[in-house]
């Protein structure tokens, strides 16, 4: 992968590619520049056949405080449809994370608020430090949140929406993990031990049906696959019982061994 990136780190692990957010002394605040090697790196591993995970994270006290308000404070020198076409950005970055076919996995700290909450939603699964605060912060300011509201309802009700972004209320981890926006609470300053351990729980699965699986919830969540087509879906089972992984997964069940997949 590309290494001279400024504003976020990469590192490849094996079959784990770690994404750092590297503008700590802006608690990671999201800028166009941050965005834009955010996409290129997520342009590259998107391709990256041998990699089975995608981990974000942040240095510094925290994961992400949202958007640089840096960025917003030339706005009004600049017309409608140049505005729309900067923050698109954001929403073309976190529509990629969505889509990536690997699994995606925020591990978040300190404070996440706004943006950096739209970054973390976009990912499969969240993993929290119990000390972790998040705010929607964007009423507060005049705005709203309007690119990450998509990525973040797939989380959580229209009742928790109305609840933290209207109200803008800090609230902590074991609130978000109750309703549904984190997935794991870990123990106090043992991050990468439950992280580890978490991508440990995928590692008997065939990667080519983890893969699938992924990209066939989305078509499933995105409404594009629903209830009535079942050509549809008795087409997606029965090519995946016959690829190399389904055979080879049939077999070892029935011989009693361990697969090897593909």
């Amino acid at each position: 992968m590309k290494q001279d990136y400024h504003y976020i780190e990469t590192h490849i692990e094996g079959s784990v590619v770690r994404i750092i957010l590297n503008q700590p002394d802006r608690h990671n605040a999201l800028s166009p520049e941050l965005l834009l090697e955010l996409d290129q790196a997520l342009d590259e591993i998107y391709v990256m056949d041998e990699v089975r995970y995608v981990v974000l994270s942040g240095n510094g006290r925290s994961f992400c405080a949202g958007g640089d308000l840096n960025w917003f404070s030339g706005s009004d020198e600049r017309s409608l449809e140049e505005n729309a076409a900067q923050y698109k950005m954001l929403a073309e970055v976190l529509l990629k994370i969505y889509q990536l076919p690997q699994i995606t996995i925020a591990a978040v700290h300190g404070n996440v608020f706004g943006g950096g909450i739209g970054v973390m939603a976009a990912c499969d699964f969240v993993l929290a430090d119990p000390t972790t605060h998040f705010m929607f912060s964007e009423v507060k300011l005049g705005l709203l949140p309007a690119t990450i509201l998509p990525f973040v309802a797939k989380r959580l009700s229209i009742q928790y929406l109305r609840k933290w972004i209207l109200t803008s209320k800090l609230f902590k981890a074991p609130e978000a993990y109750q309703a549904g926006l984190v997935d794991f609470l870990t123990e106090d300053n043992i991050m990468e031990i439950s992280l580890h351990e978490f991508m440990a729980s995928f590692e008997e699965a065939s990667p080519s049906s983890l893969w699938r699986s992924k990209a066939l919830i989305n078509q499933v969540a995105s409404g594009d696959i629903g209830i009535h087509d079942t050509e549809v879906t008795s087409t997606i089972l029965a090519q995946a019982l016959l690829s190399h992984d389904g055979q080879e997964g049939i077999h070892a069940f029935l011989e009693k061994r361990k697969p090897q997949w593909k």
